[in-house]
């Protein structure tokens, strides 16, 4: 802001607080200012304040269609960040059911191949005992008999 130095009784109240030359927000920088501000005429200065008054107004409505446009300020935005943080969290609670529903299946897939492996490993173990025994059966029926010494004499 740039200050305009009175020439009037020669104290800080006749100084006026003027707008920067190119205002930045994007406002009309065709503001002019007569070099007649704080000091001069009554009407000099009335006709002055007038145009500050007026400057202020147009500041005013362009900050509100700023804050319109470009978000409403902190309240709208903080409505915004929680929708996007209710979807965001509603889509998290979906990948982890989704997830969650994966592991089951695939659970109840290796408890029913577990079942049909442990019934396999007993029917093995079934046929290698009959086996066994058929074996032991076998090598006692192939037995051939043999001729033994006895003692004929009593003595």
């Amino acid at each position: 802001m740039e200050r305009a130095a009175g020439t009037g009784s020669g104290g800080d109240d006749d100084e006026l607080v003027l707008p920067p030359a190119s205002f930045q927000d994007g406002l009309p920088s065709s503001r002019s200012y007569p070099s007649c501000i704080g000091g001069g005429s009554a009407a000099a200065a009335s006709a002055s304040l007038e145009r500050e008054l007026l400057y202020r107004a147009e500041l005013h409505q362009h900050q509100q269609q700023q804050q319109q446009l470009g978000g409403g300020g902190g309240v709208e935005r903080r409505k915004r960040r929680a929708m996007k943080n209710r979807e965001s969290a509603e889509r998290s609670r979906a990948r982890k059911q989704a997830y969650l529903q994966e592991l089951e299946q695939e659970v109840r897939l290796l408890r029913a191949e577990n079942a049909a492996l442990r019934h396999q490993c007993h029917q093995l173990k079934a046929a290698a005992a009959e086996a066994e025994a058929e074996a032991a059966a076998a090598a006692a029926a192939a037995k051939k008999p043999t001729i033994q010494r006895t003692s004929s004499a009593t003595f």
